[in-house]
Order: structure tokens, then C-alpha cells, then sequence
């Protein structure tokens, strides 16, 4: 009920090339409870990435009645595989991780016929090991799950 009552509201965007990336590139470099890899990436990388025809950078803005907690995740998936997925400790627990997941799978479902993520355990990393199980993947050992988008 109290989560209902914040009225949280999600923009997601795919980033098309010369998107800022700058805070993008922060929360990868800063967020370590919920980022899946650990994977940091640089701001010059991120831009890269963007111009790359089988990579795909999201980002998703989080306001709720309380105020805006602005870009606050993001995700990096290259070659239908999503290699960073990182989300503000602002905003956790209020399931914007799940609506940013399943808005991702919906964007590739078009362009692939499945999707794959990992998972790197760390000390801090805790609550994000179940993001894919709780959406759809299957594991498919050594830290790797699987998701298919298309029917084969």
C-alpha cells in the first residue's frame, strides 16, 4: 500500500548517439549494491557503445510523490547480452528494477531471439541476484541466465 501511494513514475529511454552519459557512467563507477557485474564503464566507452549497431545503452528516470530522483539506472547490453545493469539505491524497492527489465525485454524482443545477463556475485551486490530469476531468465551456470524473447 505505501509503495501504491508514492505514485512512482518511470521514463525509459534507449540513448541514441551523442546522448550525455556522464551520470550514466557514474552510477556504473559508484553503485555497488545494485550492479550485477561490477563492470565500470568510462564515459568514452559508453559513447562508443552508442554508436555500435549491436549495442544498446537504457537509462530510466524514477520520480515519486516525494520528489524526482532523476537517472537513477542503467543498462549496457551488447551482442543480446546485457553486460552492466545498475539502479540507485534511491530507488530500490520500489520494483523499477522489474519495469526496467521488462521494458528491455520488450525493446529487444524485436531484434533478438533471446537475452542473456550475468551475474557476478560481490561482497556488496546482494539484492540484485535475483533480478533475472524474478523476470523471466533461467540460469544457465556459471553465473550466466538465459531469457528467450522470441519462440525458437
Amino acid at each position: 500500500d505505501f509503495v501504491v501511494s508514492l505514485n512512482v513514475q518511470t521514463h525509459i529511454e534507449r540513448l541514441s548517439p551523442g546522448a550525455d552519459v556522464a551520470r550514466i557512467s557514474e552510477l556504473f563507477q559508484r553503485t555497488t549494491q545494485f550492479n550485477t557485474t561490477g563492470i565500470k564503464f568510462p564515459i568514452s566507452e559508453l559513447e562508443a557503445l552508442l554508436r555500435e549497431p549491436d549495442a544498446s545503452v537504457f537509462a530510466i528516470r524514477v520520480k515519486d510523490r516525494f520528489g524526482d530522483n532523476g537517472l537513477s539506472g542503467a543498462a549496457v547490453i551488447r551482442r543480446g547480452e546485457i553486460v552492466g545493469l545498475v539502479m540507485s539505491c534511491r530507488v530500490l524497492g520500489l520494483g523499477v528494477e522489474h519495469i526496467f527489465i521488462r521494458h528491455i525485454v520488450d525493446a529487444l524482443s524485436g531484434t533478438h531471439d533471446r537475452l542473456s545477463a550475468r551475474i557476478v556475485p560481490t561482497e556488496r551486490n546482494t539484492p540484485v541476484r535475483h533480478i533475472y530469476r524474478d523476470n523471466g531468465f533461467a540460469p544457465d551456470g556459471d553465473g550466466v541466465w538465459r531469457r528467450m524473447l522470441r519462440p525458437a
